[in-house]
């Protein structure tokens, strides 16, 4: 008897252990990204548009060398972040001539935001690569020489707006700008 308990324990134990590997395998990063994340454009804008990650992913991609900082002076290091560049994305939304600042809302709903000039910089990105790999985060948006509170991740929306829009952070006093060194 005991024998026969041992060997369907066994057998449960594998059984589960073959499962949980389907599963990895099933929800691993990279499979079911495509359809997992839209991003929505609008507020102030000529065509409010939802971009997928393989809409991302069929822009024209661009690679920015950045070290993400958080304001307690940690980093993560300096990586190969791999993205679209926001100025594409908002050109073909069409942005009105009096917006003024950039809102960010994440799947989580943290907030921030941009002032437009930095927004529509060369080096600024939706990124959906870290050196090369996909992340842990679908994507992030990387803004180099900025605090990490406005390097949001997983974004949902994206809002133009001709107000002096202020996300999580900055509504309890961290700066606007953000600049790093000031």
């Amino acid at each position: 008897m005991a024998s026969r308990r041992k060997w369907t324990l066994l057998a449960i134990s594998v059984a589960a252990m073959v499962v949980t590997a389907a599963l990895f395998v099933v929800w691993s990063p990279g499979q079911e990204e495509d359809i997992s994340i839209s991003i929505t454009v609008d507020g102030l804008v000529d065509n409010p548009i939802n971009v997928s990650l393989a809409d991302l992913k069929s822009r024209q991609s661009a690679t920015i060398t950045a070290e993400l900082i958080c304001v307690s002076g940690i980093s993560s290091g300096t990586h190969n972040w791999t993205g679209a560049r926001l100025k594409d994305i908002l050109d073909d939304a069409g942005v009105h001539a009096d917006v003024i600042k950039v809102a960010f809302t994440a799947s989580d709903y943290y907030t921030t935001d941009l002032a437009l000039g930095d927004a529509i910089r060369d080096d600024v990105i939706i990124a959906y690569l870290q050196d090369g790999s996909p992340m842990t985060e679908k994507t992030r948006l990387v803004v180099p020489g900025k605090w990490g509170y406005k390097w949001i991740s997983d974004l949902m929306k994206i809002e133009l707006v001709d107000y002096d829009y202020l996300g999580k952070w900055e509504q309890r006093g961290y700066s606007d700008d953000a600049r790093i060194g000031q």
